[in-house]
C-alpha cells in the first residue's frame, strides 16, 4: 500500500531549522529549574491542600525554632521576608507558623526588618481574632526586662544593655496601643495577658519592679473599661510581696537574731548594710541577706515609681520639688509620648485608687510598706483629704452581706485610725470631729447590743466590726490627746462624753483590741481623769475576733521615704505622762526594768520637752540599721506594737 504523502513537511534546509530551532528552545527551558515559591504561595498552597506546599511549610516552621541559633543575618532575613507580609492570608490553620514567629526573640531579629516584624504583629492581631490574644501574650511578655541570677551568689544582671531593653519596650507598647486603638474589644484580653505574665514569685525582685513600671505607663493608652484592672493586678502582686516581707521579718524576731537600733533624730531613714561584692565567700547566710536587701530594693523602686506616676498626673513640678530636696528619676515617664484615645483622666486618679484602696488593701492584713502610697495621695489636696476619710467610714459602718465584708469593714476602719492618728496634714479639729463621729457610732452599738442584758457574750466574731472601730478610737484619742487637752473646750466636750459606757459595757472592748493600745488609753484616760480602766484589761493574750492590722506604722524604704517622712505624725505624750505611759506599755518584768532605765537617764538630761512634737522622735521617726536574715528584720511587731513600743527600745 502507497503511502500518502501530501501532507508531508518539505524538507528544505531552512525549513529544517525552523523545525528544530523550537526543539532546542523547548528542551532548554525544560532544563531551565524553576523560581522559588514565595511565603505567600506556600501558605496559600498549603491553605489548598497541596502535598508539597505541607511538606515546605513544615521544614519552616522547624527551622524557625532554631532562628536564634543562626549567626549570619542573610538567612534571617531571607525567611522573615517570605512572611512579614502576609498576615493577610494567614488563618487559624496556620498557627503553628504564626507561635514560631511570635516566639522570635526581638533582639535576635536583624535591625532592617525589626519595624516590619511590627507591623507585621499589629495587622496580625487586628486582622484575626484567633491571633489577637496570642499576639498580646507575646507581646506583654517583652515588658519584663530580661534578667539573668546566679544562683550560688544570688547577684542578678540584665541581658540586654540599657538602650536596646528600652527600644524592646517602646516597640511593644507602640504595638499594644496600635492594636487596643483599632480593636477596643479586645481590652478584656489584654487583662488576662497583663495578669498571665505577671512574674513568678522565684523571678528576681528586679524584673517585677521592671514590668510594675512598664503596666504604669500603659495607663496612658489603655481604656477606660481595664484601668482600675490593672491598677489592682498592680497592688494585689505588691500585698502579696510585702506580706511575705512581713512574716520573714516576724520570723527573725521569733528566733531572737542580733539587731542594731539607732534613736537619733538626725537619722532620717535605715542604712541598709550592702553586701554585694564578688569577691567574699558567699554563705548561705550572705545569699538570705541579698535576698531579702533585693526585696527591700524592689519595694522601694515600685512604690518611687507609682509616687512618681501620681506626681505627674497632678502636674507636681519636678523643678519645686528638687529645691525641696525630693529628687527622683521620671524620666522614664516624662518622654513617654504614647497615648490613647479613651484612657483615664488625671482627675479621675485619685477615685480609681480609692476604688483600689477598698477592693485590694482593704482584706490586706500583713501589709507594711504599699499602704503608704494613699498617704502620699491624700496629703496633695484637701479634697483628697475629705475624700478618703469618707469613703473609710462609709465602707467602715455598711452593712456586712457576707464574712469578707465583715473583714473590710475591720480594715477600713485600721485606715480610718491610721489617717487620723499618723497623717500629719489631718488637722486637729478635723481628727476630734471624726473622733466624736466614732464615739457615737460605738455608744449606739452598746446601747443595742451591749446593755442591760445578761446574754451577752463579749468577744464574738459577730462583734468584731464593734471591737475594729473601738480599737480605732482608742488609737486615734492615744495619738492625739495632747492636741485635744491644750483645748480646754475640747476637753470638756470629751469629759462629757461619758467614755466609761463604751469602756465598761458587756461587750468588753479594752479585753479584745491590742494590748499596747488598751494600756495607753487607760494611762492616758487616767491621767486626765476621763476613765479608770486599767483593771479591765487581761494579763494573759486574748484571742480577737477582729482582723487585727496597723497601717502607716513604720516606713523604711530608703528613696520613698522622703516623700512618704515628712507626712507622718510621732507619738509624742504630754512630759508629764511619758513615765506613767512608759511603765504600762512594759508589762513584763524585763522590759519595766530597761524602761525604768531609760526613763532615769532621760530625766536626767536636758530638754526633755514633749509638748513640742519635733522635739523627740519617739516612733516611727526613729530608724536603725539593720541586717537581714531571710527577709528584713523590723523595729515594731505590728500584730502587738502599733506605734508605741519606742518606749521600750
Amino acid at each position: 500500500m502507497k503511502r500518502n504523502t501530501a501532507s508531508a513537511p518539505h524538507l528544505s534546509p531552512r525549513r529544517d531549522e525552523d523545525v528544530k530551532k523550537p526543539k532546542i528552545e523547548k528542551e532548554e527551558k525544560e532544563v531551565k529549574p524553576s523560581a522559588a515559591p514565595t511565603g505567600r504561595e506556600i501558605i496559600t498552597n498549603y491553605l489548598n491542600g497541596d502535598v508539597t506546599a505541607a511538606v515546605l511549610y513544615r521544614k519552616i516552621c522547624n527551622a524557625l525554632e532554631t532562628f536564634e541559633q543562626w549567626e549570619l543575618e542573610a538567612p534571617k532575613l531571607q525567611i522573615l521576608e517570605q512572611f512579614l507580609g502576609c498576615a493577610d492570608v494567614m488563618e487559624a490553620r496556620t498557627d503553628d507558623l504564626v507561635k514560631r514567629l511570635l516566639a522570635l526573640r526581638w533582639d535576635k531579629i536583624p535591625q532592617s526588618a525589626i519595624e516590619r516584624f511590627r507591623t507585621f504583629l499589629c495587622e496580625l492581631a487586628i486582622r484575626h481574632l484567633c491571633f489577637t490574644e496570642h499576639v498580646y501574650t507575646a507581646v506583654v511578655q517583652r515588658l519584663v526586662p530580661q534578667v539573668s541570677a546566679d544562683e550560688s551568689t544570688g547577684i542578678v544582671s540584665f541581658v540586654l544593655t540599657e538602650e536596646k531593653q528600652n527600644e524592646h519596650f517602646e516597640m511593644a507598647h507602640i504595638i499594644l496601643s496600635s492594636v487596643i486603638r483599632c480593636f477596643p474589644l479586645s481590652a478584656k484580653s489584654l487583662l488576662k495577658c497583663l495578669r498571665k505574665a505577671m512574674p513568678h514569685f522565684t523571678q528576681p525582685p528586679v524584673a517585677v519592679s521592671g514590668y510594675m513600671r512598664n503596666l504604669m505607663l500603659m495607663q496612658k493608652y489603655v481604656p477606660l473599661s481595664i484601668a482600675k484592672d490593672v491598677w489592682e493586678t498592680i497592688f494585689e502582686r505588691l500585698a502579696k510581696d510585702d506580706a511575705h516581707n512581713w512574716r520573714c521579718e516576724q520570723n527573725e524576731e521569733e528566733s531572737k537574731s542580733p539587731r542594731l537600733f539607732a534613736l537619733n533624730d538626725d537619722i532620717l531613714i535605715e542604712d541598709v548594710i550592702e553586701t554585694t561584692n564578688d569577691s567574699e565567700d558567699v554563705t548561705p547566710k550572705l545569699l538570705e541577706q541579698r535576698k531579702g536587701e533585693q526585696a527591700m530594693q524592689y519595694l522601694d523602686a515600685v512604690c518611687t515609681d507609682i509616687i512618681a506616676f501620681i506626681r505627674h498626673s497632678e502636674g507636681v513640678d519636678a523643678q519645686e520639688n528638687e529645691e525641696k530636696g525630693q529628687k527622683i528619676e521620671e524620666k522614664w515617664l516624662r518622654t513617654f509620648k504614647i497615648k490613647g484615645d479613651k484612657v483615664l483622666a488625671p482627675e479621675n486618679l485619685f477615685d480609681t485608687f480609692l476604688e483600689v484602696l477598698e477592693s485590694t488593701m482593704l482584706n490586706a492584713t500583713h501589709v507594711q510598706y504599699v499602704s503608704f502610697i494613699w498617704l502620699y495621695f491624700g496629703s496633695l489636696k484637701e479634697e483628697y483629704e475629705q475624700k478618703v476619710l469618707e469613703h473609710l467610714w462609709q465602707v467602715t459602718i455598711r452593712m456586712p452581706r457576707a464574712p469578707a465584708d465583715s473583714k473590710k469593714s475591720q480594715g477600713a476602719a485600721a485606715y480610718l485610725a491610721a489617717f487620723l492618728a499618723r497623717a500629719k496634714y489631718v488637722k486637729k479639729d478635723v481628727a476630734f470631729t471624726w473622733l466624736e463621729e466614732i464615739y457615737t457610732w460605738l455608744k449606739r452599738y452598746v446601747v443595742q447590743f451591749g446593755s442591760g442584758s445578761s446574754q451577752i457574750l463579749p468577744g464574738l466574731h459577730r462583734h468584731g466590726t464593734f471591737y475594729a472601730i473601738s480599737q480605732a478610737f482608742f488609737l486615734v484619742f492615744s495619738f492625739r490627746y495632747k492636741e485635744f487637752a491644750k483645748n480646754q473646750e475640747i476637753l470638756e466636750a470629751m469629759r462629757r462624753w461619758g467614755v466609761g459606757r463604751i469602756v465598761h459595757s458587756p461587750l468588753e472592748p479594752l479585753r479584745y483590741v491590742s494590748k499596747p493600745v488598751a494600756r495607753c488609753f487607760s494611762a492616758i484616760t487616767r491621767s486626765l481623769q476621763l476613765v479608770y480602766c486599767n483593771h479591765v484589761i487581761p494579763i494573759e493574750d486574748v484571742q480577737r475576733p477582729f482582723e487585727d492590722m496597723f497601717p502607716f506604722d513604720g516606713f523604711h524604704l530608703k528613696v520613698s521615704s522622703q516623700f512618704i517622712t515628712p507626712l507622718m505624725r510621732k507619738f509624742s505624750p504630754l512630759a508629764e505622762d511619758m513615765t506613767t505611759l512608759t511603765k504600762a506599755l512594759c508589762w513584763n518584768a524585763a522590759g519595766a526594768d530597761k524602761s525604768d532605765k531609760m526613763t532615769e537617764a532621760t530625766s536626767n538630761s536636758e530638754g526633755l520637752d514633749f509638748l513640742d512634737e519635733e522635739d523627740v522622735v519617739l516612733s516611727s521617726g526613729g530608724f536603725r540599721e539593720r541586717t537581714f536574715s531571710c527577709g528584713q528584720s523590723s523595729l515594731i511587731n505590728y500584730s502587738a506594737t502599733p506605734g508605741l513600743k519606742s518606749f521600750n527600745v
